[in-house]
Formats: C-alpha cells, structure tokens, sequence
C-alpha cells in the first residue's frame, strides 16, 4: 500500500495547479478521509504557488481550512451514525486500504478520552490521529458548533503553518514533509512520556495516613 501515496501525492498536487482553489479543498477534504494523502506536501506545494504568484495567500489558507473542516464534519457524521464498535470493525476490515488501522483508532479514543472535546483542538498537529479524531467526537455526539470551532481553530493553525514554510523555502517546499515528519515524532515521543508519567502519577503506591 506504501507504493500508491507517491502517485496520490502527484495527483493531489495536479489539482490543486489545474483547479486552484477548489482543488486545495477538494484534496484538503480527502486528506481527512484518506489520510495517505499528506497535508504536509500538499499545502506547501499551495505555499509555493502563493511565492509564484499563481495564488493568494488567505484564499489558499481559507481553501485548506475549508476542506479540511468538511472532511472532518463527515468523519464526525460517521462517527454519530455508527456505533463504536461497528466502526471498528470496519476498520478492521478495510482500514488496511487507507493505512488507518484498529490500532490508531484507539489511540484517537483514548486521545479524546483523556483530554476531552479540547483533543478536537489539539490532534490537528499528531499524525493520523488528527484525521480521525472526528470519529470518537462523533460517538459521544460533541456539540457541534464546538467541534467546529475547536476544527477549525486547530485546521487553521497548522494550515497556516504549512503554507508559510512553502512559501518560505520556495523551490524547496519538498523539504517540509520529512522535517514535520521528524516534528511529529517528536511530539509521538512526548506524549508517550506523558502518558507514561501520567499513569505512574496514577498507579503509585499512596503513603498511608
């Protein structure tokens, strides 16, 4: 499966230079439902255009949002129509087909669980989890005027982010993927010693009294 996000990656950044500012939507909005589709080439690719003078920089921004904000929505619609576990079991099934396994799945729920409706905020910046958190937010039936804020904000920032280093580093704009990817890393590691201080702070010994 690895071998197929070389051609997604080629046929995300053909439309967004045929269609422009639709065409960052539309792959904004898939990157969220399939999420082999990176947002770290695709909208520093858009970033680089904006430095070209092909496009506008808030417009561009304001695309990526937008797509990225309905992707989520239907993920979040997905995940207040079915049940937890009928949805793992489609992962379980066909998850293979978008490299989603039961295995991030969970990690976005005890993601949620553990930092609330503020995880729709947060998650926009941790690899994988960022697409999928919609769907726990979803199971619980999160207000919805807050899981769009919270989308939002969060799908603003880091778009936002994306899309000055491509402007930044012009021809260069490849570079940003594997330097977020280090980045994401990074940030996998911390919330790994995190967690782990978190459940020792839970599951140490208390001193009797």
């Amino acid at each position: 499966m690895p071998e197929i996000i070389g051609p997604l990656v080629e046929f995300s950044l053909g439309l967004i230079s045929s269609a422009g500012y639709p065409g960052i939507a539309a792959v904004m909005a898939l990157e969220n439902i399939f999420p082999p589709i990176p947002s770290e080439a695709v909208m520093p690719f858009a970033g680089f255009l904006v430095a070209q003078g092909q496009f506008s920089l808030l417009p561009t921004i304001g695309a990526g949002v937008l797509g990225t904000v309905l992707g989520a929505v239907a993920l979040y619609a997905i995940g207040a129509v079915l049940s937890g576990d009928r949805f793992r079991q489609l992962i379980g099934r066909y998850g293979k087909y978008i490299l989603v396994s039961e295995k991030d799945l969970a990690r976005a729920e005890e993601f949620f669980a553990r930092r609330g409706e503020w995880a729709v905020l947060i998650a926009r910046v941790i690899p994988i989890i960022r697409s999928i958190i919609s769907v726990p937010a979803g199971f619980v039936k999160m207000g919805m005027g807050k899981f769009l804020v919270l989308t939002t904000l969060g799908t603003a920032a880091w778009t936002t982010l994306l899309t000055y280093a491509g402007i930044v580093l012009g021809d260069n704009w490849a570079q940003v993927e594997p330097a977020i990817k280090q980045y994401e890393h990074l940030v996998l590691g911390a919330l790994l010693i995190l967690g782990v201080l978190y459940l020792y702070h839970k599951l140490r010994p208390r001193p009797l009294e």
